[in-house]
């Protein structure tokens, strides 16, 4: 009874931490998914699955394990849709049922280091006004214990001194840091944005580019906290591993149409829609993805694309611009 009364009380110290799952047709993943958020060395923690209509048996078999696996968390919820809307809505589906003080969102193919809670609840209670965290995450492909390599910003000009929301905003306008399953996210955050759920495939880029838009900013720990799934059915190798034209890439260039070509030059839109056309006229080929040629004509000719040269000199300017911000 001590031991039970004394967790009790440590618990009530913690603030409460929504692991949130987002499913969709995982049930070749997700058992590894949930047990690493059951085995979280962190206590305070409530566990909701958001399921966007998965036409497998995902939904029954997270309905079985949580059923059994309930006492561990202070709460569970499963949430199933009666139709797929994508992951912006899915994801927006499990934010709102959240109760915690933060929400830690994980695709159903992924996993959590098992100290990936506490190590971010301790990063936050040393920097108090975080919202946004990222950290270090390893990748893996289906063989869990595999490796193939790992995402660090340790290094990024983002993350090596303090930095205001607006130039984090002008770099996201050109480049990507892609940690995002790492994001550690206060919920207060989503009294402000929400993912936008007209971007059908993809939940990150468009949010990061809104926070920043309303004044937040991301932090960054170098620990690893995530292991990141690649795999055939990835959203971004969506419907077809052999075509470098595939469905997300398709889908991408809405995101590019609504997000950033409002922010960026005429030659800069110009050179983006070259790059769309260059991996349509790739595709047309009808050369497989892995095929060596293949691969060898794609690089070379994004190496010699305008896009490309763009691109980096954009980089570099905002580079610049940071650098010299901190100067002052």
């Amino acid at each position: 009874m001590e031991e039970i009364t004394n967790n009790k009380n440590t618990m009530d110290k913690q603030p409460l931490v929504s692991i949130i799952v987002i499913t969709y047709n995982s049930s070749k993943y997700v058992l590894e998914t949930l047990e690493s958020a059951k085995a979280q060395t962190y206590q305070n923690i409530e566990l909701i699955v958001s399921d966007d209509c998965s036409t497998d048996n995902t939904v029954e078999i997270c309905k079985e394990w949580i059923e059994k696996n309930k006492e561990r968390f202070v709460r569970t919820e499963l949430i199933t849709a009666e139709k797929n809307t994508g992951i912006p809505a899915n994801c927006n589906r499990g934010v709102k049922a959240a109760q915690g003080e933060w929400v830690k969102l994980i695709a159903g193919d992924d996993i959590l280091y098992n100290n990936c809670i506490e190590a971010n609840i301790e990063y936050a209670k040393k920097n108090p006004s975080s919202k946004l965290i990222l950290s270090k995450m390893k990748l893996f492909d289906d063989n869990i214990k595999k490796n193939i390599g790992e995402s660090s910003l340790k290094d990024h000009i983002l993350f090596k001194h303090p930095i205001n929301p607006s130039l984090q905003r002008q770099w996201l306008l050109n480049d990507y840091f892609g940690n995002t399953p790492t994001l550690f996210i206060k919920r207060d955050i989503f009294d402000f944005v929400q993912f936008d759920e007209t971007i059908f495939y993809m939940e990150d880029y468009p949010f990061a580019l809104n926070v920043t838009k309303k004044g937040f900013y991301f932090e960054y720990f170098d620990k690893t906290t995530i292991k990141y799934r690649i795999h055939d059915n990835s959203i971004c190798m969506s419907h077809s591993q052999k075509k470098l034209f595939n469905d997300f890439y398709v889908k991408k260039r809405i995101f590019y149409t609504k997000y950033i070509y409002p922010e960026i030059s005429i030659i800069g839109r110009i050179f983006m829609s070259i790059e769309y056309y260059r991996k349509k006229i790739i595709d047309k080929l009808g050369l497989n993805k892995n095929n060596l040629v293949c691969k060898l004509i794609s690089a070379g000719t994004y190496r010699i694309s305008p896009y490309f040269l763009y691109n980096k000199l954009k980089i570099h300017e905002s580079e610049k611009q940071i650098r010299t911000t901190l100067k002052k």
